[in-house]
């Protein structure tokens, strides 16, 4: 342990600042400047000046007695001398405090509290009180200090530091009695936190720690690599601090899951046009998905699609598509033979076009009209057709126009009245 530099009196306690994160000072707080205030040299010389001491007390003693018992007896004085609060009684010839403390075997160190003073007269039925002075070597909350303290407890010296014990988490027992060669003793405020570990309810904990990290390995909470916490573990810990532990699980699911056949169309000239048949029904394949999903207390919070591998290929659908037109075409002249919607479509392409599907019609003052069902363009373009009415199949121009009634019934055809029925074809 490194030379403390400050003297703590049990006799004259100091009055300390009692906001912890500041230095404590205090009148009776010096530094030290003398040689003895080295621990290990001071004890020797104690050791040694204590048998040194009662040799020179018995060798003047003897030398008292051959002059003359009477002279010797006369000289001699008991004396109580207390030593860190135990007594003991001393018969001693010396005519001061320090003659009586060596003739005991005893030496005041440079911390050392001695009263009365070293150099002070005594007499017979003198009382002489030493505190010897311990190092002590103090953190408090973060904040290194080396003092020299006559407290022979840990809960002393912070009392004579003005602090409250009670107030401190300590690294000893109060109780614990200081050494002669000193102690090392950290102390942190006491804090009141809550916790709240994966989203259950909070927990108020006391501790002295100075971190959240500190504060949860204290309390026995182990994060996993993934876990966090609010706030980081780094953040100093104030009191009312509320931590929260959210643990954070990313696992890997492997599934294998469909691949639905795609269909292989082909058409088919003996199939009316419009119709299919599944000449082959597929199988579907097989693929590994791999997925990482994260959760964050037991919610699911992501999931992300790692990888997808094809372990089956699927076999398609054969389907055949008719060909056939199912259209009766006589001449230039184009029937559906449909009746859809209650419509006689073939009566009302005859009124409006004589069942001409690339009929063109310009009337004078109003737009051109095409086709079989004759669409101006702007009102074949609002039922999704493109491009010319009479460049498309009758098929399509069919379709447009059932699209057109669905919209607005006969009311776009001059000839709406011929739907009732064709001529003979």
């Amino acid at each position: 342990m490194n030379k403390p530099a400050d003297n703590v009196s049990a006799s004259a306690p100091t009055n300390a600042d009692t906001n912890l994160d500041s230095t404590t000072s205090d009148s009776t707080t010096s530094d030290s400047t003398s040689s003895s205030a080295t621990i290990p040299n001071d004890r020797k010389r104690r050791r040694g000046l204590g048998r040194k001491g009662l040799l020179i007390a018995a060798a003047a003693s003897i030398g008292l007695v051959g002059v003359g018992g009477g002279t010797a007896a006369a000289m001699s004085k008991e004396v109580v001398i207390t030593v860190d609060g135990q007594q003991r009684e001393v018969t001693t010839l010396a005519g001061s405090v320090n003659g009586a403390l060596e003739t005991a075997g005893l030496q005041v160190g440079a911390h050392d509290i001695v009263a009365p003073a070293a150099n002070a007269s005594i007499s017979d039925g003198s009382h002489i009180a030493l505190e010897r002075a311990r190092p002590l070597d103090l953190t408090i909350n973060g904040k290194e200090r080396q003092l020299w303290t006559t407290a022979d407890t840990v809960d002393q010296a912070l009392v004579q530091l003005g602090q409250d014990p009670a107030a401190l988490v300590l690294s000893a027992d109060r109780s614990r009695e200081i050494p002669l060669d000193g102690i090392e003793l950290t102390a942190n405020a006491v804090r009141t936190v809550s916790i709240s570990d994966a989203g259950r309810p909070a927990k108020k904990v006391s501790t002295g720690a100075k971190t959240v990290a500190d504060v949860l390995k204290e309390q026995g909470v182990t994060l996993a690599a993934a876990d966090t916490t609010e706030p980081a573990l780094t953040t100093a810990v104030k009191n009312g601090q509320q931590i929260k532990v959210s643990r954070v699980v990313v696992k890997t699911v492997t599934q294998t899951v469909d691949i639905a056949p795609k269909d292989v169309r082909t058409d088919d000239p003996k199939l009316d046009k419009g119709s299919t048949v599944v000449a082959a029904k597929g199988k579907p394949g097989k693929q590994k998905v791999v997925t990482t999903i994260t959760t964050v207390n037991g919610k699911e919070t992501s999931r992300k699609e790692v990888s997808r591998t094809t372990v089956a290929q699927a076999t398609p659908n054969q389907i055949r598509v008719g060909t056939k037109s199912g259209l009766d075409v006589q001449g230039g002249r184009v029937f559906f033979h449909d009746t859809e919607f209650g419509v006689n479509w073939d009566g009302l392409a005859y009124c409006e076009s004589t069942n001409n599907p690339n009929a063109v019609n310009n009337p004078a003052g109003f737009l051109s009209t095409y086709g079989l069902f004759q669409f101006d363009l702007p009102t074949w373009q609002s039922v999704g057709g493109s491009g010319n009415p009479g460049d498309a199949s009758p098929e399509e121009q069919l379709k447009r126009a059932k699209l057109l009634f669905q919209q607005r019934g006969l009311e776009p055809w001059l000839c709406g009245y011929a739907a009732s029925g064709p001529p003979a074809g």
